[in-house]
């Protein structure tokens, strides 16, 4: 692991704090500079059904929600915001508003009359997100440049005339024709395409400006943040506020995973001042997920002393070298694959314990408590390079950070074994996916070790689907599914559930399922096959981000779907309960 010099987003790896921040205000809410971590969520309406959008957004409010997100596809629909927001209030409910817009400037500007906050795309505000890259040149770059600057800077004014707060909103599966020319399809990208806008709110002296980077895959997403911070240190420009988010996290336990990898990472580092838990399920599911996550997730230093540091190159992913063992009579370390052990032997349909271990295996150098792991990092403790080193006490992102540094310091390759001790129910979970998922980010952990409980399948279950939350290593059929809005062109819930029905036995295959095209075959660029909605009542299929099958008629999309997955060899049957 090499230390990237250049710029770096946080002070001191083993010691994190809460980022400081200039403070942006969307109405009653305060966003950065020391306030709270604010909670949003989105409805899954347009503004011109306004009973539906109205009570969905008193339901979030009554949920516990500071800020409501509106998608406003249209400039009608813009329109009807006023009504909306007139109806809001006077049922006494002064929650934030911000209104989300994709490809519609004047709808942006329609919109900044009636809410306190407005997010625009940087892929599609004035570039096309969805425009090829054929005719791209440097002289276009330069040239689209300009438009941005003419379009935007009206922008700015009028959002500073109104005292209203914008977010710049960059998705990784909508950049735009320009920056993937320029740049690829990288983090990197997203983060020009943030700070060209970023560049402009400075040179115009506005920075009531909240910040985010948001992909479907948790790697991408914290990369992009780290990476954002660090060049608006190194250009010295404003702290602006961060909303995280990974978008089409899923549904169920699977989606609260997968959020908890990408957003608790960045919280755990002190990134991050509000947050939206993105769930293929009713907004209000989203509001206590996100509450808890917070809860979990807070920066914490280490608390012992040690003279070495954790230094990695912070914006892509690289494994630790590691010595390859045997462990328990299985190989872990080196290029194997991330290994699953438990503490009791169990076999679950495809997946198992691939090694089992006593806590006091004498194959192990067992770190046991902030006492034992002080000892170490002190160096009073002799290093067998045959032995993988398993640290049980708290604070486990900046302990194992510490012994990674120390290791790398020593010039030592010890596999480490990420360990879960005993624990239950949903806030444990999603602390033991934020904490494991931010290290097995950094490329720290050989294999994932648990301690089973009361039930060990559902322990096993857990560092399976962590692994595969963070994307190290698959082992069932993976859902990338939007939370839905008013673009969504079809009931995104009930088909999700039906195709989790019919193809949720495949095993080493990855399935998007996307309401709409403003993000969907960008965002499911990891997934093997997408099931997009193209039209009202009509399925696009895509294999990658090839679009494969157009316009299919819904009632007819799953059954294509099967279809392809059976041209395309990755198809098999259910196995059948005897």
């Amino acid at each position: 692991m090499s230390e990237n010099k250049s710029f770096s987003y946080i002070a001191d790896t083993l010691r994190p704090e809460r980022r400081k921040t200039i403070q942006v205000r969307v109405g009653k809410a305060l966003i950065g500079g020391g306030a709270p971590i604010l909670v949003q969520s989105m409805t899954t309406t347009k503004p011109k059904d306004v009973e539906e959008t109205v009570r969905q957004t008193l339901a979030l409010a009554k949920a516990g929600c500071g800020l409501v997100r509106i998608t406003v596809p249209t400039l009608a629909d813009a329109l009807a915001l006023e009504n909306v927001v007139a109806k809001i209030r006077e049922a006494g409910c002064d929650i934030p508003l911000s209104a989300d817009i994709h490809f519609q400037p004047k709808a942006a500007f329609e919109a900044l009359k009636w809410v306190e906050k407005v997010r625009i795309n940087p892929g599609n505000f004035v570039d096309s997100g969805i425009a090829t890259l054929d005719n791209q040149t440097e002289e276009s770059f330069e040239a689209g440049c300009k438009k941005v600057r003419e379009a935007f800077v009206p922008f700015l004014q009028e959002a500073k005339r109104l005292n209203r707060a914008i977010r710049i909103g960059v998705n990784h599966g909508s950049l735009s024709a320009r920056m993937l020319f320029r740049y690829g399809d990288t983090v990197e990208g997203m983060v020009e395409s943030a700070l060209e806008y970023l560049q402009i709110c400075e040179e115009e002296n506005f920075d009531q400006v909240v910040v985010s980077l948001k992909a479907s895959n948790p790697k991408i997403a914290v990369q992009a943040y780290r990476m954002l911070v660090g060049k608006l240190l190194e250009k010295n420009m404003k702290p602006y506020p961060l909303h995280v988010g990974v978008t089409e996290a899923g549904e169920g336990e699977d989606g609260r995973l997968k959020s908890a990898v990408g957003i608790g990472s960045l919280l755990l580092d002190g990134l991050g001042d509000t947050i939206r838990v993105s769930l293929t399920e009713d907004p209000v599911a989203e509001v206590p997920v996100a509450a808890s996550l917070i809860q979990e997730t807070q920066p914490r230093a280490l608390e012992v002393e040690t003279k070495t540091s954790f230094s990695k190159d912070p914006y892509s992913y690289v494994r630790r070298e590691s010595l390859e063992i045997l462990l328990a009579g299985l190989k872990i370390g080196a290029t194997q694959p991330v290994s699953v052990g438990l503490s009791v032997p169990l076999v679950d349909g495809n997946r198992k314990a691939e090694f089992v271990l006593p806590v006091d295996d004498s194959s192990v150098l067992w770190l046991k408590d902030e006492a034992d792991l002080a000892a170490f990092l002190s160096g009073s403790k002799e290093i067998e390079e045959n032995k993988a080193i398993c640290y049980m006490g708290a604070l486990p992102v900046v302990s194992y950070r510490a012994l990674a540094g120390m290791l790398l310091k020593a010039n030592k390759k010890n596999p480490l074994l990420l360990y879960i001790e005993k624990g239950d129910g949903e806030a444990f979970k999603m602390r033991k996916a934020a904490q494991l998922g931010s290290l097995l980010l950094d490329g720290i952990g050989d294999a994932v070790y648990a301690e089973a409980g009361e039930s060990p399948k559902e322990s096993l279950s857990l560092v399976y689907d962590i692994l595969q939350a963070a994307g190290i290593r698959r082992s069932k059929t993976e859902f990338i599914s939007c939370p839905g809005c008013g673009r969504t062109l079809y009931d995104i819930r009930s088909v999700l559930g039906e195709i989790k029905s019919r193809l949720g036995h495949l095993q080493d295959v990855s399935i998007a399922v996307m309401g709409c095209i403003v993000n969907g075959p960008g965002e499911m660029s990891g997934a093997d096959f997408g099931y997009v909605g193209g039209a009202p009542g009509h399925i696009s299929l895509y294999e990658g981000l090839e679009p494969v099958k157009k316009n299919i008629p819904q009632e007819q999309a799953l059954d294509e779907l099967v279809q392809l997955l059976k041209e395309k060899g990755r198809w098999q049957d259910a196995p059948t309960s005897n």
